[in-house]
């Protein structure tokens, strides 16, 4: 599976704003779904694509259109997965580095110990993670980033 991460427009064949629908339907390519149910006074809801080596989440914050996309890593290294933005690879590429890379390229980012949010791109990058991992040496935080999300423009703001 390869998916590349464009926000603020949406990932891979997905944009946001599309109906919710027709996403769940381009992205069961992808896997297994697993339509979730609003809250009982919320219209907001997920969608889980379970894939054999990841997970991809596609959120309805108004319970009809794509309103964000995340991203969960893999366990096994060698899985066939890509998450990409310009070219990085999101899960491959040490955190550090990935987030130093998208600075160098103009973005500013609010990147608090775990978690990366650059809000002029609608990406929020988090090394948060129960998980047994390998630790970065410098900051002692996990070396590869475990969870992305991409959104429209003003998701956080």
């Amino acid at each position: 599976m390869r998916l590349n991460l464009n926000p603020p427009t949406g990932a891979g064949p997905l944009r946001f704003g599309m109906p919710l629908a027709e996403a769940t339907e381009v992205a069961s390519a992808w896997g297994d779904v697993k339509v979730g149910e609003p809250v009982p006074g919320r219209t907001a809801f997920k969608v889980l694509i379970a894939h054999p080596e990841c997970e991809v989440v596609l959120l309805a914050d108004d319970g009809k259109s794509l309103t964000a996309i995340e991203a969960w890593r893999f366990e096994n290294a060698e899985a066939d997965v890509r998450v990409e933005f310009n070219g990085l690879d999101i899960f491959r590429t040490p955190a550090r580095e990935l987030i130093q890379r998208i600075g160098e390229a103009g973005h500013e980012g609010d990147t608090d110990d775990e978690v990366a949010v650059f809000p002029d791109l609608a990406l929020l990058l988090s090394r948060e993670t129960s998980r047994e991992v390998p630790l970065d040496p410098h900051d002692g935080l996990p070396v590869h980033v475990h969870y992305a999300l991409a959104a429209p423009s003003g998701y956080f703001d």
